[in-house]
């Protein structure tokens, strides 16, 4: 292969223009929650490329466990988890149940809740003691 100045010149042209961080963006990037969230509902890898395919956006199953290995903690999908069991799972009430807030003090005069007694004819543990 024979040199020339003008090769030379643009293929140095092309190396300054070369982004590196271009070649790290990923396209998945702006789909970051929608995957969060599939995580956190304990979609697999394969199913949550299925799910693209469907929409037209083409990646594989590998593709979607090195994405999330790469953006996401088990702790973030863990609260992400965390997160969506409230929000699908309202509290349940009975009708005509009413709860007290779980910040209000007890009633003057009442005492705080004590250890259960042990059932008739049952000793209850041993206590340690200094003086043998």
């Amino acid at each position: 292969m024979i040199e020339t100045p003008e090769l030379h010149a643009r293929l140095m042209e092309d190396a300054r223009r070369y982004d590196p961080a271009a070649h790290m963006r990923s396209l998945l990037l702006p789909y970051r929650e929608v995957i969060l969230l599939q995580r956190a509902k304990f979609m697999s890898y394969e199913q949550i490329a299925a799910t693209f395919t469907r929409h037209g956006i083409k990646v594989s199953w590998q593709g979607i466990g090195a994405f999330c290995r790469r953006q996401f903690s088990k702790a973030e999908i863990l609260r992400a988890r965390r997160t969506q069991l409230l929000t699908d799972r309202p509290p349940a009430t009975l009708p005509g149940l009413v709860l007290p807030p779980a910040s209000v003090a007890p009633a003057p005069g009442a005492s705080a809740p004590g250890p259960a007694s042990p059932p008739p004819g049952k000793r209850g543990p041993k206590i340690a003691r200094d003086n043998y």
